[in-house]
């Protein structure tokens, strides 16, 4: 079975409290977050009437709560120091390299004012 093919709430849902359940970050398919987004677009794109849009729009929300949540979990597991962050995915390592620059700049900065030793941003 292809990955877009088992991408629904069920599937996110029990993603999710694989992840809940357990204290490491679990290894998941490492193309989960395009197949997400593949998924949203194509029910982004399906034009319904009626119950059928309520039903389409209560899905796509469903599955974007559910993904937040997932990456918002991973996200808060990672920054743990004795994380195994080998298995994070790409869109997650990204964040986090992200985060890493921001509190060495922050430490530069407070460093530089802390000890008298003016930093001008001009030198960036």
């Amino acid at each position: 079975m292809s990955e877009q093919s088992k991408i629904n709430i069920n599937y996110l849902h029990t993603l999710v409290l694989q992840e809940s359940e357990s204290d490491t970050i679990q290894e998941i398919d490492s193309n989960l977050y395009n197949s997400i987004s593949e998924l949203i677009k194509n029910l982004k794109s399906e034009e319904y009437e009626g119950v059928k849009a309520k039903i389409n729009q209560a899905m796509i929300s469903m599955i974007t709560d559910t993904t937040s949540a997932l990456l918002k979990l991973r996200l808060e597991k990672a920054i743990l120091e004795n994380s195994n962050q080998s298995v994070l995915l790409n869109e997650e390592k990204y964040i986090l390299d992200s985060k890493k620059e921001m509190l060495e700049r922050r430490e530069t900065i407070l460093s530089g004012i802390l000890n008298g030793k003016p930093h001008s941003l001009d030198d960036q």
